[in-house]
């Protein structure tokens, strides 16, 4: 599993079968990091060429503001083609709420993202997608 470690965090990789799965820890929770790990996120994406993404965020102490998560949607947004789905597993329960706004605002961008609290959950979505997808195809 490949590692990669700044002063800030670690995020570590695999490949498991069609996605790539991500784990992102530390002890500095901000915005400056989040761009930075995400950034990191984007750039194994492109050199492994696989479109579904499974990230693993333990770092919260504090979650992003509304403003920390819309400027961070923009700027994934021009990254949105790099992925058809993007599972972010958020095991702290508290923290759920913010990260229910960060999959709102980064759908208003285009990137097809989905917020879990259990990584089984977010594995099954990435695998077989929703039944509102499923209803869309035929409509």
């Amino acid at each position: 599993m490949p590692n990669s470690k700044s002063s800030d965090f670690q995020l570590s990789h695999r490949k498991r079968g069609d996605t790539l799965y991500f784990q992102v820890s530390g002890d500095v929770d901000s915005q400056a990091v989040r761009i930075a790990y995400w950034q990191e996120i984007v750039a194994v994406t492109r050199k492994e060429g696989l479109r579904k993404l499974l990230v693993v965020d333990r770092k919260k102490h504090t979650p992003a503001n509304p403003e920390e998560l819309a400027q961070l949607a923009a700027m994934m947004q021009s990254h949105s083609e790099i992925a058809d789905r993007v599972a972010i597993v958020e095991p702290t329960a508290k923290f759920i709420a913010a990260m229910e706004h960060a999959e709102i605002e980064g759908r208003e961008v285009g990137i097809n993202v989905r917020v879990f609290n259990r990584i089984e959950d977010a594995e099954r979505w990435l695998m077989y997608g929703s039944s509102d997808e499923a209803r869309h195809l035929f409509t």
